[in-house]
């Protein structure tokens, strides 16, 4: 349910952003609604393979019991009554070296090669050549239709942690 909640509401972000550039778009002209709308499409569908691929990664791993209890539970704010009789403790912070790094990569190679994460750059790929072919690619215009996802996504967590921010005040 969270899942779709959080979906739904960077969705928005990214159709509000999209909106402004489509904006932009009609003042540059055609050209320019041509390659950042592709470019927009081929970026969203990479940000939900990617997403897609990484929630089925950790799902997997969740339901074969492979991801370890929180080693941080007793350091939350909900248990800060709890633990005011134990003494204080400061949390070490394990530096991740060359092994774990390697063991880690390997671990997350299914999701970083899924199927939906090959075909949505494949469709970039494509959709470039397919610009270039009828000599309709903006480089300038592309880019901002791809920029418009991580740039959409960073505007929401900034929004977002404001308005829990306000909320816990």
């Amino acid at each position: 349910m969270m899942m779709k909640t959080t979906t739904s509401r960077l969705l928005r972000f990214y159709l509000l952003g999209d909106l402004l550039v489509i904006l932009l778009s009609l003042i540059q002209g055609g050209e320019w609604l041509l390659n950042t709308q592709i470019a927009f499409v081929c970026s969203l569908l990479i940000t939900l393979a990617s997403f897609r691929s990484y929630h089925t990664f950790v799902t997997r791993r969740v339901d074969a019991g492979l991801i370890p209890d929180d080693k941080f539970d007793k350091y939350y704010e909900d248990d800060q009554e709890e633990d005011d009789e134990k003494e204080n403790v400061t949390p070490r912070v394990a530096k991740v070296g060359f092994k774990q790094s390697f063991q880690n990569l390997a671990l997350s190679y299914k999701s970083a090669l899924s199927l939906y994460r090959i075909l949505s750059y494949g469709v970039l790929f494509l959709a470039v050549l397919f610009l270039i072919r009828h000599d309709n690619l903006d480089a300038i215009a592309f880019f901002v239709g791809l920029s418009v996802v991580p740039l959409s996504s960073f505007l929401s967590v900034l929004f977002v942690k404001k308005g829990l921010n306000e909320t816990n005040e």
